[in-house]
């Protein structure tokens, strides 16, 4: 089919160093546009504030960043409060050379507006809308709560972010980064930490994502603690952590040299360990050769090498990239957009780089395609033309996080594969979709992907099952502990 005349592409290499930012933001922008079938002229008039349809062609063709021009775009579209802006500030923050805002969103800066935000995400049930005006409040006007008032919300919200799907996940991530990245760093950090040390610890990859937005030398002692972690949860999250610091910028060169003989003798500690040892890979494949160098130089085992593309081309000899622009094809269906979504589709499937992988699913969630990208992810999962397709689709559900209405876990759970097999329950977790009792009990007790996967359906459907498991001196120790995790926690959130 032909490339629409006004299609929006990142044109840098699949494995620079770069990425166009700009225009990730203006595909975003365009394409919800026009899947909404709204004329520039047309949607000039709706989206108030004197833009004309001059100065929205250029902010979607040059991708420049205004979170209040974003914001008349969620009001034009009718689409919820930081629909669109939280991907993309999240995409800004990511990637230390991201185009600075030029007209930040601020809301209506009055006392009255302030308590209703407050209000609101005191309420039992508050939305996620709700929670990033609340951070926008106290990060971007002069009004906000003391630090020891605003810890317990920061505590709940911290609590939610795992448990959330879609929209609902993506707004109160963006909360609590934002936060962070305020004079309540602190209170954000000290939480975070406090959280992810707390026995069970299920959900800690977004927490360590989120505290990492702002990057210290004392962050990059603690994620290599936790690389030796005794659960391997909890050292994947602070290889994120690490990838994301990375990407952040912001540090010297010397503050990393003490991560050195720390990452080598993780990496050493995790020879055969499928569940750590891929993980400490890729993100050493993302660090910048002097460190590589530093680490491989220390090691007594070889590293077995990271998941990757067959290569890093366009060209049709690159068979995932060829997969991944049919895919574009079948979601965009004509309506343009295509081509920047076969690069994000490429990133979701088959790069290494959680940075870019994390992103890119953020973008695709906001996007008008998410429902048909779920449908074709699931699809490549159980059906892709080879392992690392099927794997990459797999991996992709814990970074899309879109919420499913219904799930399966049978055709999941009859494949050999255990990354499948893993998938297939975590749809069952962003389902809400509960488990068959004595399926459940038989899951848990495997210390992998799998009983881990098993324990996030429970634990996001809230089975009952949960107080018994968690009393069962019959289970592994770290079983009964997330089963006592998620009891207390609570389940899928969705709003």
């Amino acid at each position: 089919m032909a490339r629409h005349t006004d299609e929006i592409d990142d044109p840098t290499p699949l494995a620079g160093a770069r990425i166009d930012v700009a225009a990730r933001i203006g595909w975003l922008l365009r394409t919800s546009r026009v899947s909404a079938g709204v004329p520039l002229r047309e949607f000039a008039a709706r989206s108030g504030g004197g833009l004309s349809p001059a100065t929205l062609s250029r902010v979607e063709t040059t991708g420049r960043r205004s979170g209040s021009v974003v914001a008349a775009y969620e009001r034009a579209l009718g689409l919820p409060h930081g629909h669109l802006r939280a991907p993309v500030d999240v995409l800004c923050r990511t990637f230390a050379y991201a185009p600075a805002d030029t007209d930040p969103y601020v809301p209506e800066p009055t006392l009255a507006g302030f308590t209703t935000a407050v209000d609101t995400v005191q309420s039992t049930d508050p939305s996620a809308q709700d929670w990033l005006r609340f951070a926008e409040y106290h990060v971007l006007t002069s009004f906000g709560m003391p630090a020891h008032t605003i810890r317990p919300l920061v505590v709940r919200l911290a609590d939610e972010v795992g448990r959330a799907a879609g929209t609902a996940y993506q707004l109160r991530y963006e909360a609590l980064s934002k936060l962070r990245c305020s004079p309540y760093a602190d209170v954000v950090g000290q939480v975070i930490r406090e959280a992810v040390e707390r026995p069970g610890m299920q959900r800690a990859a977004d927490l360590l994502s989120a505290i990492t937005e702002l990057p210290t030398p004392e962050l990059v002692t603690w994620c290599g603690e936790l690389l030796s972690d005794e659960s391997w949860i909890i050292a994947r999250a602070g290889c994120l952590g690490i990838q994301n610091m990375r990407s952040v910028g912001g540090l010297r060169r010397t503050d990393w040299l003490p991560l050195v003989p720390v990452y080598a003798a993780a990496c050493d500690a995790a020879v055969g360990d499928a569940l750590r040892q891929p993980i400490l890979s890729a993100t050493l494949a993302g660090c910048p050769p002097e460190f590589r160098a530093e680490v491989r130089a220390r090691l007594t085992e070889d590293l077995v090498e990271p998941r990757r593309a067959a290569a890093w081309t366009r060209t049709r000899r690159n068979h995932h990239y060829s997969y991944a622009a049919a895919l574009a094809a079948e979601v965009a269906d004509g309506h343009g957009g295509e081509a920047m979504l076969a690069r994000l589709l490429f990133e979701v499937l088959y790069d290494f780089r959680a940075t870019h992988v994390t992103t890119s699913s953020f973008l695709l969630v906001a996007s008008p395609f998410a429902d048909r990208v779920r449908e074709l992810i699931c699809r490549s999962a159980l059906d892709g033309p080879d392992e690392t397709t099927r794997h990459g689709a797999a991996f992709a559900f814990a970074n899309l996080m879109i919420p499913f209405d219904s799930a399966d876990p049978a055709p999941w759970l009859a494949s050999d594969d255990l990354v499948l097999r893993g998938a297939g329950l975590s749809i069952c977790g962003f389902a809400g979709v509960p488990l068959e009792r004595g399926l459940l009990r038989e899951l848990v007790q495997r210390e992998d992907q799998v009983g881990y996967e098993a324990m996030f359906a429970a634990g996001m459907s809230q089975q009952p099952e949960l107080a018994d498991l968690a009393a069962d001196p019959q289970l592994p120790d770290a079983a009964r502990a997330a089963a006592a995790w998620w009891q207390k926690a609570g389940g899928r959130i969705i709003r």
